[in-house]
């Protein structure tokens, strides 16, 4: 099933067995010892390689004597085809590798000789410039929909296996749509799910062709979280989609909301799988479910979202809205709390276990509370002292630094908290924030300082800092103590604790570091005030609080920042704010975030980037990127990538907005809370809204060899027409996806077999995902000239990046057909 063939890839590091099989049965995969990075064990079939996978021959063995047959020589004990002399494995053809003395040798000769485990991906990011692998836009002409096509939520990323397909990984984006205006109705949304390769869409429910919208339509703006909630993902099930829904017939724009639940139906028409209705969010009663009553709050202006975790260890998921909690079946289990008008927009918290009690708690901007599984309410933690420092804001959390402690956890790495806060609970850009860190018993430990702004001499919002976004914390100056990223009204800035007013080092922050050397100052500005690495211009008055990621690129433990702002798309190097690159992508802005994972279920990594088209004044190209390319504002979403997929590798998930990695698993199964590693204590992690490699690797490569099979029937074939057959095998240390083109071609025959123009004879997709060290055979039907020599290449196109393209075109039927017997 999909669960066992993640687990394999995802979170595991791939162990090498003594040959590749295209059908070895593999046992999923169980951590160590809590390190993203480390081995995982992989228990394959061993399966001796065959020069000849139609076999007429078993790779003859040649012994002390050393004789083989015309054409062979012997090389470690086995007669193999002449493939040529070396100087690098690119010089090899097919499935074959350049050996210490220069001879092309077939892989799986001798046995142990499966794979390159050199191959790497090496790369400096400020040389890699974004490429649009696809982009939607709206709904085509004639379509109810169009229209609906502006996006303030962020592209959530995960597998929903719409292809019913436990051998493949096919990422959607999941997001809401919605029209500007709609009659009284105001911003009126829809939910959409979208193919991650292609951008095409999927599925939609809630849009206007939907006879059941006024049931299913989602609030405009709400965030969404993927997950398993009934536990049928790992017997070939899908994830569930969950968000908040407007109740009403969107006729007033001030319609409240509710928690709402989609599944998945691809079984009663697999060449269209549907969402569905799951649930809305009630008060259940326990006897007669007629009797549930709808839970509303909010209002349709809403830009957050629900986040998924289990709080009680049964291994069943909640869903949980700031602090009301509803189990997996819509029930609200708890006391409904009163909601709070945060921005108009509402406020994000997060779950983990903060005081290493085994329990999770919620985290607020205000302290932490544990979750009673038995009275079903939040009680808040004695360890936390409230006060009226303690303003509502989002939230991050991470080891931050050693200012938190706690009776009997002396000397563990106890996390702190990041809040943004803004100046009041009320919509107002013209205020200035704050940002802080808080100890776990409430000490505020750095800050609060207002988000970092400069008077431009002509607007007035310059005279404030704005409210600020939800924050993100990782490593951005590689000093091994993570600092604080967030966005506001002018400015994208990095916070670090590091960078002192007198300059002086914390102990709390053992080897942290503020190298200001390099970083250069936005124009006007003479000095950064304590608490600030770096500033980066900036514009967002629109809303002041959109979100914004991170990921190391070049897989250096250096984090990068991700965050599109009203105009443009822009990645920060780490240390220095420097814009890396830079993409138009226009908005007006609410809490979405670009979303960094591999969207294309290819084992690199895309970024999903929002837009709404729906703002003016952008400068027409990138002041801090000249070479952004011109601005042409455009609605819906565009997802960029290296176009030789040279990032670092990513997830394939992304699965809420409070995304700190290790609260959900690949395939979107939401651990039981006893198995959930804390973040901050993993080693590679102590990030939040940071995505990571897992233990495939940072910088690992694929490595494509293809050689034709069936030579039997090849070698003895007459003009006309054949079915041809080749095996494609993947010799480097990154899987490669299904779907890589596999072509047969001819040649005119000559003494080097690689003469002449090639003539196409047809072309075949490997069906299946490869893992390192494993193979699949492709076949497609043409017609041959016997006179003409046979030749078969993978990835012709080379979309695959690849470690040694040189062998992607195999050995020959001239060079081949030999050692057939």
């Amino acid at each position: 099933m999909r669960a066992a063939f993640l687990r394999r890839l995802a979170f595991a590091a791939v162990l090498f067995v003594p040959a590749c099989s295209e059908d070895a049965a593999t046992e999923p995969l169980a951590p160590t010892d809590g390190d993203i990075g480390d081995a995982f064990s992989d228990a394959g079939d061993d399966v001796t390689f065959a020069i000849d996978t139609g076999g007429s021959t078993d790779g003859a063995t040649c012994g002390d004597a050393g004789v083989c047959p015309s054409g062979t020589l012997c090389r470690y004990g086995t007669c193999i085809p002449v493939l040529g002399s070396c100087a690098m494995h690119d010089d090899c053809p097919g499935d074959s590798y350049c050996d210490a003395d220069g001879i092309c040798i077939p892989y799986g000769v001798p046995a142990d000789k499966i794979n390159d485990p050199s191959c790497k991906k090496t790369l400096d990011p400020g040389k890699v410039a974004p490429t649009v692998q696809c982009e939607w836009t709206d709904a085509p002409e004639g379509d109810t929909s169009r229209g609906y096509n502006l996006v303030y939520t962020a592209g959530y990323v995960a597998d929903l296996n719409l292809d019913l397909d436990p051998d493949k990984l096919r990422p959607s984006i999941v997001m809401t749509t919605f029209a500007g205006s709609v009659g009284t109705g105001g911003r009126v949304g829809m939910l959409r799910v979208f193919d991650g390769r292609t951008c095409t869409e999927q599925m939609r429910i809630g849009g206007p062709d939907d006879p059941e919208r006024d049931l299913n339509r989602p609030g405009y703006g709400t965030q969404w979280a993927i997950g398993d909630l009934d536990g049928d993902v790992a017997t070939g099930g899908h994830p569930e989609i969950v968000g908040l829904g407007r109740v009403g017939t969107a006729t007033s724009s001030t319609e409240p909301l509710t928690v709402i639940a989609f599944s998945i139906d691809a079984k009663t028409d697999p060449a269209k799988p549907k969402l569905v209705r799951k649930f809305r969010g009630r008060r259940c009663d326990p006897t007669d479910p007629s009797k549930d009553v709808l839970v509303t709050f909010g209002t349709n202006s809403a830009n957050v979202a629900p986040g998924l975790w289990d709080l009680d260890d049964d291994g069943v998921p909640e869903i949980v809205v700031d602090s009301m909690v509803f189990d997996a079946k819509g029930c609200l289990l708890n006391p409904p709390a009163a909601w709070i008008d945060y921005l108009q927009l509402g406020v994000i918290s997060t779950i983990a276990d903060a005081d290493h009690d085994g329990k999770p708690e919620l985290i607020r901007y205000d302290g932490f509370y544990g979750w009673d599984p038995i009275a079903k309410k939040w009680s808040p933690e004695s360890w936390f002292v409230k006060t009226a420092g303690h303003k509502t804001g989002h939230v991050a959390i991470a080891d931050l630094g050693k200012w938190s402690t706690l009776p009997g956890h002396e000397g563990e790495p106890l996390p702190e908290v990041a809040v943004v806060s803004a100046a009041t609970d009320a919509f107002e850009p013209r205020s200035s924030g704050t940002i802080r860190v808080q100890a776990l018993d409430g000490t505020i430990v750095f800050g609060p300082i207002p988000p970092f702004h400069k008077y431009d001499g002509v607007n007035d919002t310059t005279n404030y800092g704005g409210h600020g976004g939800p924050p993100t914390i990782g490593d951005f100056d590689g000093d091994g103590q993570p600092e604080i990223a967030a966005a506001a009204n002018q400015f994208y800035v990095v916070y670090d604790p590091d960078c002192t007013a007198d300059g002086a080092p914390l102990a709390a922050r053992p080897g942290g570091k503020c190298d200001r050397t390099k970083v250069t100052l936005p124009a006007g500005v003479t000095a950064l005030p304590a608490g600030i690495l770096w500033a980066k211009a900036s514009r967002d008055f629109s809303s002041s609080a959109t979100g914004s990621s991170i990921f190391d690129f070049n897989g250096d433990g250096v984090a990068e920042a991700v965050y599109r702002d009203e105009c443009y798309l822009r990645v920060y190097d780490g240390p220095t704010g420097d814009v890396i690159f830079s993409a138009p992508a226009t908005s007006g802005t609410g809490y979405e975030l670009p979303v960094v994972a591999d969207v294309n279920g290819n084992f690199a990594t895309q970024i999903v980037v929002p837009r709404a088209g729906n703002v003016t004044g952008c400068p027409a190209t990138d002041p801090l990127f000249p070479a952004s390319g011109a601005l042409v504002p455009k609605t819906g979403f565009v997802i960029l990538r290296d176009s030789l997929d040279r990032w670092a590798s990513s997830r394939p998930i992304w699965n809420q907005h409070a995304y700190s990695v290790t609260h959900v698993r690949d395939d979107g199964r939401i651990p039981k809370t006893s198995a959930v590693a804390r973040n901050w204590e993993t080693k590679g992690l102590n990030n939040f809204r940071q995505n990571v490699q897992g233990s495939l690797g940072a910088l690992k490569l694929a490595d494509l060899t293809v050689q034709l099979a069936d030579l039997s029937a090849l070698c003895a074939a007459k003009s006309g027409e054949m079915t041809l057959s080749a095996r494609v095998c993947n010799r480097g240390t990154n899987p490669v996806t299904d779907g890589v083109t596999v072509e047969f071609t001819m040649r005119d025959k000559a003494d080097a077999g690689e003469a002449g123009a090639p003539t196409s004879i047809c072309t075949a997709l490997t069906p299946k995902l490869l893992a390192p060290g494993d193979c699949t055979t492709v076949s497609c039907t043409g017609t041959i000239d016997a006179s003409r020599d046979v030749h078969v290449a993978v990835d012709p196109t080379g979309k695959v990046a690849d470690c040694h393209p040189g062998n992607n075109l195999g050995a020959s039927a001239l060079v081949l057909c030999p050692t057939v017997k």
